[in-house]
């Protein structure tokens, strides 16, 4: 276990050890929204994810890896916790047309710890300001913050 791992015990964050510790997908899968708490557009939109067809500006290895990601991120929780932290669901699992900005589950792409998992969220507080970010699982050096707005292209993959 990492040192930010028995932080998160001592400090009684349930979040965070929650994230982390998913070793197998919940009872119930994405399909049936069973807790609740993921809004019904994002559930519907994950399940047509594995219909859509591959977009132009990435190949079908790449996009399955995507799909994949976005699926994980709903099954183990992590996307609720996400919105939670104020995560918009563009940042979870939106595409630009360029590729040049990344969101989530694109960023994961396809990397896993030996335990199946893709990433942890964080909060890092700098004086007053509170600022979401999600390490690899498998390295958790490589860090990921979103610091800067989504482009005017990017969206739901799932919507025309």
């Amino acid at each position: 276990m990492g040192k930010w791992l028995d932080l998160a015990r001592e400090m009684g964050d349930e979040r965070a050890v929650s994230a982390v510790s998913a070793d197998s997908p919940p009872n119930c899968p994405i399909s049936t929204n069973c807790n609740g708490a993921l809004p019904r557009p994002i559930v519907e939109g994950l399940n047509r994810l594995s219909a859509v067809r591959v977009p132009r500006w990435t190949n079908a290895d790449r996009w399955g890896a995507f799909v994949s990601d976005a699926r994980w991120l709903a099954d183990y929780g992590v996307a609720l916790d996400a919105i939670g932290r104020g995560w918009s669901p563009v940042d979870l699992f939106g595409i630009s047309r360029d590729e040049s900005w990344q969101s989530l589950a694109a960023w994961i792409n396809g990397r896993r710890d030996e335990h199946g998992r893709a990433c942890i969220l964080l909060t890092e507080i700098r004086g007053d300001r509170s600022l979401p970010y999600a390490v690899h699982a498998r390295d958790g050096r490589h860090c990921w913050h979103y610091l800067e707005p989504a482009p005017a292209d990017a969206r739901l993959p799932w919507t025309k």
